[in-house]
């Protein structure tokens, strides 16, 4: 064997020993849902299992927003929110929050401060436990219009020292198996409403303060 040949046969064995030559050239980024919790990484093949729902949606909206920098293309799933026993709003849908300071975010998932003690407003941080808020979510307004199961935007705009407005079609529902469905309206986010989960006017009274 010549030395050109003995040479080409040594660098060949090195590259194959080498491992991180090919393993470290990946170096996408992750984008989570708002309050979605981390979960521990699925160690098992990947023949044997497939992406959760969660998963498939984030995917899509990381793609979608990557492309076009702006709002992701519709999901198919309908604007739902659950008006939790003693505890916080949950959203799922094609959200765009705007918050107090005018930065919009989107969202297919976010959980929704309704005690008004949460110290990442608009954002539930747990508070809600703490303070002993104790609202069973009860339901008492009736549906503008019919539900519906197509997919659509909403919008939620928080108001500095008030409530969170939406616009866009929200079916509201709880353990209850009451529901409510709107297309505009304000949500209470102080705690104190006496028609919750919608805003009545009593974060003026009490001296609410959102930041």
């Amino acid at each position: 064997m010549d030395d050109t040949t003995k040479q080409a046969a040594s660098a060949a064995a090195r590259i194959k020993k080498d491992p991180k030559s090919t393993s470290q050239k990946s170096g996408a980024t992750f984008v989570a849902y708002m309050n979605d919790p981390v979960e521990k990484t699925d160690t098992s093949p990947a023949e044997q299992r497939s992406p959760s729902t969660s998963a498939k949606a984030l995917d899509r909206w990381f793609t979608d927003r990557q492309k076009s920098q702006g709002a992701p293309r519709l999901l198919d799933v309908p604007n739902e929110a659950l008006v939790t026993n003693a505890g916080p709003l949950q959203l799922t849908g094609n959200i765009t929050l705007v918050l107090e300071d005018g930065t919009v975010q989107y969202a297919n998932h976010v959980t929704l401060c309704r005690c008004g003690a949460s110290g990442t407003k608009p954002v539930c941080n747990g508070q809600h436990l703490e303070k002993e808020f104790l609202n069973p979510g009860k339901i008492s307004e009736a549906s503008e219009i019919a539900a519906s199961s197509r997919p659509s935007k909403i919008t939620l705009s928080c108001v500095k020292d008030g409530p969170i407005t939406f616009r866009g079609r929200l079916r509201l529902h709880n353990q209850f198996n009451q529901e409510c469905v709107k297309m505009r309206g304000s949500l209470c986010r102080c705690g104190q409403s006496a028609s919750k989960p919608f805003c009545d006017g009593s974060h003026t009274r009490t001296g609410f303060k959102t930041g």
